[in-house]
C-alpha cells in the first residue's frame, strides 16, 4: 500500500476529497477557479444579464414579459445542460461516502453516461419543439412615446444583435460601460453573450477530443503489436501537421457556423489523450486485476472501459483543462481572422478584429476590453490545470 493510499484510509477520507484538499491549499488557485465559476454564470444567465427585451413591461394595461418569450433553444439547452451538470455534481457530493468503493467509478461513469444522454436527447428535442422568434420591437421608444410603462431591464440593457449608428466607435461611457463597436453595438453586451461562444467551443471540442483520443489510445495500449505500431505511427502524422493551419483549411471548405468549429477542433486535437491514454493502458494491462478480468472471460469493453479507465482517467482529465484553454484560443483566432462564427453572433475574437475602424482609426476599447476576457480566461484554465495535475500527481504529494 503507498503512502497517499494509507494516508486517506487513515484519515477517513476517498482520494477524491484528498485531491481536492491538495487542489485548494493554495488560495491563489481557487481565486481563479473562482474566476472560471464567474464565466460559467455569466455564460449561462447571459439573456439575464445582457438583454434589451425587458422582464416586464405594461402595454396597454396588460403585463407582459417578452425576455422570458425570446428566450430560444439555444438558451434552454444550455439551462438544461447547467441543471443535468448541477446536479451530477450533488449526486457525486451526496453519494461517495454511500458506495462502495469497489463499484463507485462503474457507478460514476454510469451517471455520466445517462446525464450525457439526458443532454442531447434534451437539445434535440427542444430544437425540434421549440420555435424560432424573431422580436424586433423597440421597447425602448415604447416607453419614450408613452405606449408603455412600468419595464424593468437587464443590468445592461442592450441586445448582441442591436444596432445603433448615432453611437457607433464610442468610447467607454455612463451609458455604454465598455464603448460600442462599428455598427454601435454595446460591447460589454457582446462579451457577455461571447462568453457562452468560448466555453461552449471549449467544452464541446474538448469532449470530442477526448472521446476520440480515449477509445484510440485504449484499443492502443491495450492490443500492442502491429495495431499499436501502426496506430502510433498515424497519432505522429497527426502531431506533425500543424494544427491551427490544418483548422483553417478544413474551415474555409465549411460555412461558418459554431457546430461546424467546435466539431473540426475535436476532431483535430484528439493526439495527446490518445498518447496518454495509451501509455497508462501499457502499464496497466499487466496488472493483477487486468489479469483476472481476462482470466474471467469478461467482454473487451467492460475491460477497457470499466476496470482499466478508471485508472488511467486523471492525464486525460488534466489534459481537458489545457485542451479548453487551446480550444478556447484557436477559436478566438478563428474568429478574428473572420473564419469563426458569423455576425451578428458575438464572439471575442470577432470583436477584437475591429480594433481598427475601417478609416484606420484606433478602437483602443475594441482592442483591450476583448483581450483582457481571452488572456485572463486561458490563464485561468492553464493554471487550474497544472494545479489539478499537482494534486493528482502521488509522486508529489509522496514529496509533500
Amino acid at each position: 500500500m503507498t503512502k497517499p493510499e494509507k494516508q486517506h484510509k487513515e484519515w477517513g477520507i476517498s482520494y477524491g476529497e484528498m485531491v481536492w484538499r491538495e487542489f485548494t491549499k493554495s488560495k491563489f488557485i481557487v481565486v481563479w477557479l473562482g474566476f472560471i465559476v464567474l464565466l460559467f454564470l455569466l455564460a449561462i444567465f447571459a439573456p439575464f444579464l445582457a438583454n434589451d427585451k425587458p422582464f416586464i413591461i405594461k402595454i396597454d394595461g396588460q403585463l407582459r414579459f417578452p425576455l422570458f418569450r425570446d428566450l430560444n433553444a439555444t438558451d434552454y439547452s444550455i439551462f438544461l445542460a447547467a441543471a443535468v451538470g448541477l446536479v451530477q455534481i450533488l449526486l457525486i457530493c451526496r453519494n461517495r461516502r454511500s458506495i462502495d468503493p469497489s463499484i463507485r467509478s462503474g457507478v460514476l461513469w454510469r451517471q455520466i453516461f445517462i446525464n450525457m444522454l439526458i443532454i442531447v436527447v434534451g437539445i434535440i428535442l427542444l430544437y425540434y419543439f421549440i420555435p424560432r422568434r424573431l422580436d424586433a420591437t423597440d421597447y425602448k421608444s415604447m416607453i419614450t412615446s408613452g405606449k408603455a410603462s412600468g419595464a424593468v431591464f437587464a443590468p445592461v440593457p442592450y441586445g448582441y444583435g442591436r444596432t445603433d449608428l448615432k453611437v457607433r466607435e464610442s468610447p467607454p461611457n455612463s451609458q455604454h460601460w465598455l464603448g460600442t463597436d462599428d455598427v454601435g453595438s454595446d460591447v460589454l453586451c457582446r462579451l457577455i453573450h461571447g462568453s457562452r461562444i468560448s466555453l461552449s467551443v471549449g467544452f464541446v471540442a474538448v469532449g470530442i477530443s477526448s472521446i476520440i483520443g480515449i477509445i484510440i489510445g485504449a484499443m492502443l495500449g491495450y492490443s500492442g503489436g502491429k495495431l499499436d505500431f501502426l496506430g502510433m505511427r498515424l497519432v505522429e502524422i497527426m502531431m506533425a501537421v500543424p494544427v491551427f493551419f490544418l483548422i483553417i483549411t478544413i474551415v474555409a471548405f465549411f460555412p461558418r457556423s459554431l457546430f461546424n468549429i467546435m466539431l473540426i477542433i475535436g476532431l483535430t486535437t484528439w493526439t495527446e489523450d490518445a498518447r496518454f491514454v495509451r501509455a497508462e493502458f501499457l502499464k496497466l494491462r499487466r496488472q493483477d486485476f487486468v489479469q483476472a478480468a481476462i482470466s474471467l472471460g469478461l467482454p473487451l469493453r467492460s475491460i477497457l472501459f470499466r476496470h482499466m479507465l478508471p485508472n488511467a482517467i486523471a492525464p486525460v482529465l488534466v489534459n481537458a483543462t489545457f485542451g479548453i484553454a487551446g480550444a478556447i484560443f484557436i477559436e478566438a483566432a478563428l474568429s478574428f481572422l473572420g473564419f469563426g462564427v458569423a455576425p451578428p453572433t458575438p464572439s471575442w475574437g470577432q470583436i477584437l478584429s475591429l480594433g481598427v475602424s475601417t478609416t484606420g482609426r484606433f478602437l483602443w476599447w475594441l482592442t483591450l476590453f476583448p483581450g483582457l476576457a481571452i488572456f485572463f480566461t486561458v490563464l485561468a484554465y492553464n493554471l487550474v490545470g497544472e494545479a489539478l495535475r499537482d494534486a493528482i500527481d502521488p509522486r508529489l504529494r509522496i514529496a509533500t
